[in-house]
């Protein structure tokens, strides 16, 4: 099997070669697909088995594919100065992860896809709110824009799927309050300690509405809900990875991508098309989160130089 490793290291050389933020951004877009296919199978195991039961098996699944890293950090996992900070996060990101898989039994993955795209947008309110950031006009005209794309992607289905939908933007304000949480969580305990505690409360809080709905899963759903983890766990690696290689400003713009995946998995697996509500309101989404992300890097220019516009 030498052959392996020499056919390998020409692509491996020419991979290296690559600029950092290529990288970065190629990596991202890997992730992303993580992320969209484990949404698909998801959506497409949602038919047999209740979406509370999909979520609870995605957290297991996580669990048990970084079960030999923690392991392997031994006791140090455990320790943290900041116990609050993680069963905040995890309730948080928990309730949000359970509202976001009972909107996959219903709405498009376009549509969840764009509108989980306002998460940036809840941050930066929940930043000035509770982290006592501050935010200039240019922000708040911007979040606005982004929350107009929002109510341009959801006017198609409002009628239909009210409820569903609106858990679904309930699902964005949840995810960005666990992403408080773990702003301060970083800055006093390690990373694997924070994806610990993260991934053990995330599954108590999924097993709570999961016992209600419990059944089991054929042989074939189990491989196919233990590949969901798998690919979440693949996703974050991966995105992590994009972020080490490449600048933070290069690299996301990538992530945008979902949208198209996303597409590509409702068109090919479910015979869902997107319409023209769906992409404009998408655009006027990553549009305004761009921008925002622009301006921040921008500002923070400023500040290594001494001067800048504000943020």
């Amino acid at each position: 099997m030498a052959f392996v490793p020499n056919l390998l290291a020409p692509l491996v050389a020419r991979w290296a070669a690559l600029p950092g933020n290529l990288r970065g951004g190629l990596w991202m877009a890997l992730g992303g697909l993580g992320f969209s296919g484990a949404m698909a199978i998801a959506k497409w195991l949602a038919a047999d088995i209740h979406p509370f039961e999909l979520n609870f098996f995605r957290c297991v699944f996580g669990l048990v594919a970084l079960a030999p890293l923690f392991l392997r950090g031994g006791r140090s996992i455990v320790a943290t100065r900041c116990m609050g900070l993680h069963v905040g996060r995890g309730l948080f990101g928990g309730v949000g992860q359970i509202c976001v898989y009972y909107a996959l039994a219903f709405l498009p993955l376009a549509v969840i896809t764009a509108i989980t795209y306002t998460r940036p947008l809840w941050l930066i309110v929940l930043a000035v709110l509770f982290l006592g950031e501050r935010a200039h006009w240019r922000r708040w005209a911007a979040i606005a824009v982004g929350f107009t794309g929002v109510l341009i992607v959801a006017r198609p289905v409002m009628d239909a799927v009210t409820v569903p939908l609106l858990v679904l933007v309930f699902s964005t304000l949840c995810h960005s309050s666990a992403h408080v949480f773990l702003k301060k969580a970083t800055a006093i305990d390690q990373p694997m300690t924070i994806v610990f505690y993260y991934l053990m409360i995330s599954t108590l809080v999924g097993a709570v509405p999961m016992a209600f709905v419990w059944t089991t899963p054929t042989p074939g759903q189990f491989a196919w809900l233990a590949l969901t983890g798998i690919l979440y766990v693949a996703a974050q690696g991966f995105i992590t990875l994009a972020f080490r290689v490449g600048e933070a400003t290069a690299v996301t713009p990538f992530d945008y991508v979902r949208i198209l995946y996303a597409i590509a998995f409702d068109i090919t697996l479910f015979g869902l098309f997107p319409d023209a509500w769906t992409m404009v309101g998408s655009t006027v989404v990553i549009g305004a989160t761009l921008y925002i992300a622009g301006r921040h890097a921008r500002s923070a220019r400023g500040r290594k130089a001494g001067s800048g516009p504000p943020a």
